[in-house]
């Protein structure tokens, strides 16, 4: 949220968190959970003119969930497939970033299934959460399981994990053989402190924040962790991410190379979003998934 909205919203949020905690913190929640801006798609960089030409190839159809629904590209390699792998992107972004990882995965013989998570690129809905994009997944990858992988950016990579560990009662654990995380965080309850301190919630405002959670999660914050999930579902896992990244420190990454069957791949000079235009990253994924 730009610095001047948050100068005249902080008084104005701070006061109401005062007279009515409870329905501040679940708005907050749901401001948390709503992508304001979403990045913009420059058709003047040659690696976006490069995706659209390659997800012209794709199939492109529409996935119906609970909350909505979300468009896939499917694409298939040539001869018979090895399995099917799933790309997601992160917060603000769409399937299309995710271009790039592609053609390594089909020159592996992969199948490949880009999807536009909720409430961005061509899906519906105007929030995501956990259970909503473990949801859309869930329905995604029916009849596809178990997953050859699934390679995941930022916040895509926090949803997987959660998929993976089976942490939303009302969905069995996606099972995939290898997992890629790409500048993804390790917890959300710090972030959402994070949030809850830059909009000015009050202490009670912010239980009321975390107790939204555990009222459409069915667990508290604090208890989404991506390394216990990696650690119960136990994908061979790769975890990349820059050491200058700005959004999603690599304490994060070093805290998920910690689950079992993971090791951490530390980048230098990519940032939070360059990190998949990286050729470099691109191939490894691929190459770790194909084992």
């Amino acid at each position: 949220m730009p610095q001047l909205a948050l100068k005249v919203i902080r008084p104005l949020v701070r006061a109401s968190s005062v007279v009515s905690p409870r329905w501040t913190g679940r708005l907050a929640f749901r401001l948390f959970c709503t992508p304001m801006r979403h990045a913009p798609v420059n058709r003047r960089k040659a690696n976006i003119r490069r995706a659209e030409a390659l997800f012209a190839t794709g199939k492109h159809s529409f996935v119906t969930h609970g909350c909505g629904f979300v468009k896939i590209v499917r694409f298939a390699p040539e001869g018979e497939s090895r399995g099917t792998v799933l790309v997601l992107h992160g917060w603000t972004g769409q399937g299309l970033f995710m271009a790039g990882f592609v053609e390594p995965l089909l020159a592996h013989g992969f199948s490949v299934l880009v999807m536009d998570m909720p409430a961005h690129g061509a899906s519906s809905g105007r929030i995501l959460n956990f259970p909503i994009g473990v949801e859309a997944i869930s329905a995604v990858v029916r009849g596809s399981q178990p997953l050859a992988g699934i390679i995941a950016h930022s916040f895509g990579g926090a949803v997987a994990a959660v998929a993976l560990g089976g942490a939303i009662d009302a969905f069995a654990p996606v099972k995939a053989k290898a997992f890629v995380s790409i500048a993804a965080p390790a917890a959300m309850q710090g972030y959402g402190r994070q949030f809850s301190e830059r909009l000015g919630l009050t202490r009670r405002g912010h239980q009321a924040f975390e107790d939204r959670v555990l009222e459409i999660a069915g667990r508290p914050m604090d208890s989404f962790s991506g390394r216990a999930f990696l650690g119960l579902s136990q994908p061979r896992a790769l975890i990349i991410h820059a050491s200058d990244d700005r959004e999603i420190p690599i304490a994060d990454a070093e805290e998920l190379a910690q689950a079992p069957n993971a090791r951490l791949m530390r980048v230098d000079g990519l940032g939070h979003r360059r990190i998949l235009a990286s050729r470099e990253v691109q191939q490894a994924a691929a190459d770790f998934i194909a084992g």
